[in-house]
């Protein structure tokens, strides 16, 4: 299933909806994985997030960066929380 194309909605919370310029993302991408759709996506922003302190999820779970993206997928990338 390598290098097919996903139709997947990328959402943006928090400083990261800044970063992006956006809250949602429709995106056709060829990323298998939520690292390799990262760098994809800061091919398209300013400024590098520390990636260390984001958390991604698809379709509402919390997943890790090497977590497979499939068609019409959902994904979410958050900020850390801050706060306590």
């Amino acid at each position: 299933m390598k290098n097919t194309s996903k139709n997947i909605t990328i959402l943006f919370f928090g400083k990261l909806k800044e970063t992006w310029k956006t809250s949602e993302l429709k995106q056709t991408t060829q990323a298998d994985t939520i690292e390799e759709l990262y760098v994809e996506l800061l091919k398209e922003c300013d400024e590098e997030p520390h990636k260390a302190s984001i958390k991604a999820a698809i379709n509402d779970e919390f997943v890790s960066w090497d977590s497979a993206i499939n068609d019409n997928d959902t994904i979410a990338f958050l900020p850390p929380a801050s706060g306590g």
